[in-house]
């Protein structure tokens, strides 16, 4: 008997041929303005060839001050629907369907990058990022409302064959979504209802102009921020989005105060932060000698290291009846296997294994191999908003000499 892993199915009507989902990961293959570079055609038709039953793309900014990275993709424009037409048209012939990744950054938008400050629902502190955003006016939520739509009617002309609506990570809908960063006394905050409000007004006014194309969110499920994201009320506006007329849900961790939470690593990686991270790279010398000694403590690696969302997952398929996705540290097969045979999910989906290796379902299916040679750094995520997304992994000496010179300056 095949097993379910390699099942076929429809999501939202949309043929998929196993329950692999290639998980949205920014690529950092666009030129400056965000357009989609030859790159980024040669990866997806890597993957695609590889073996995975539906691709998820880096996610593309909605607008100018929502960008994080000048590597990242953006659909702001109608002038970027050919671009990616190009970029589908020769996946057309693998039958895997591609959901286009769309995002506002909010506080953790770039202001030299975006060109303008930062906005969030509330003005707090985003930690990793350095920057407290202004909060955001009424009419700045309707103009994001509107671009979110405009963005979905562009990716279905451009012939994605649906959207996912990046709700978690620290980014702007989740800021919305989560109790910790969104303050506010209007209609846009408060309760769960008014907190969910931008998510459904979005999802109505897309149900408007595209009818049934296919609508996926991803959310949080749980945070380490104070009273954050819990289970119970993720599990709850999900159950919104279902009624509002979502098509699935992805569920991962992760806020504004431990943004690795989402993709843990089995030890801080000092060394890729300083080296790689945008951030970082430009701190001055001292900055980096208190912080190379600081950071280990202040990020510590995050337990469990694999299978981390598989309970959360579990609460929204028993309330759910739209498909569940679950991503976080998914290594061996047969733990994929499991989740899906013990109905705590529908769909499994992957990041950084296939970073390393495109063809790992391949590789399963034909019994090359039981388990991802991913050895769980992140350098690859670190490097991604300065570089294209690849495996950094023992590609970075000068950043190990340089920590250890650090070191050795300061114990002396």
């Amino acid at each position: 008997m095949i097993s379910k892993v390699f099942e076929s199915s429809t999501i939202a009507g949309i043929p998929v041929k196993n329950r692999f989902f290639r998980s949205a990961t920014h690529e950092g293959m666009s030129d400056w303005y965000g357009h989609p570079l030859d790159s980024l055609g040669k990866l997806y038709i890597q993957l695609a060839e590889g073996g995975v039953g539906a691709i998820i793309t880096g996610f593309a900014a909605v607008q100018q001050n929502g960008r994080e990275a000048n590597n990242m993709l953006m659909f702001d424009r109608d002038d970027y629907i050919d671009d990616y037409k190009r970029l589908l048209e020769p996946l057309k012939k693998f039958n895997v369907p591609v959901f286009l990744q769309l995002v506002h950054a909010g506080g953790q938008s770039d202001p030299s990058t975006a060109g303008r400050d930062p906005v969030a629902p509330s003005k707090i502190m985003f930690p990793l990022f350095r920057t407290t955003p202004r909060a955001m006016s009424s009419e700045e939520i309707n103009e994001l409302i509107e671009n979110f739509v405009r963005a979905v009617v562009r990716a279905k002309e451009a012939g994605f064959e649906g959207v996912q609506l990046h709700g978690a990570h620290g980014y702007l809908l989740f800021s919305f979504l989560s109790p910790y960063c969104n303050r506010r006394m209007d209609k846009w905050g408060g309760d769960t209802e008014g907190r969910y409000r931008i998510v459904g007004e979005i999802v109505r006014r897309v149900r408007q102009e595209v009818g049934d194309y296919p609508l996926l969110l991803k959310i949080s499920a749980y945070d380490v921020d104070k009273r954050g994201m819990t289970v119970q009320e993720s599990v709850r506006m999900a159950k919104m989005f279902e009624e509002s007329g979502g098509d699935a849900v992805e569920v991962s961790c992760g806020g504004i105060n431990r943004n690795l939470m989402c993709a843990r690593s089995a030890k801080t990686p000092v060394e890729a932060i300083f080296s790689l991270e945008h951030n970082y790279a430009a701190l001055p010398t001292v900055k980096k000698q208190v912080m190379s000694f600081l950071l280990p403590y202040v990020l510590k690696p995050l337990k469990p290291l694999h299978s981390y969302n598989v309970e959360a997952a579990a609460a929204f398929k028993k309330q759910l009846s739209i498909p569940v996705i679950v991503v976080g540290g998914l290594r061996k097969l047969d733990e994929m296997e499991k989740i899906l045979e013990e109905d705590q999910a529908d769909y499994v989906s992957l990041c950084r294994p296939l970073i390393i290796e495109p063809a790992l379902v391949n590789k399963f299916k034909e019994g090359v191999q039981k388990e991802s040679k991913c050895i769980d750094c992140i350098y690859c995520l670190l490097a991604a908003n300065s570089n294209s997304l690849r495996c950094y992994h023992g590609k970075i000496p000068a950043a190990k000499s340089a920590v250890k010179d650090l070191a050795a300056e300061i114990l002396n």
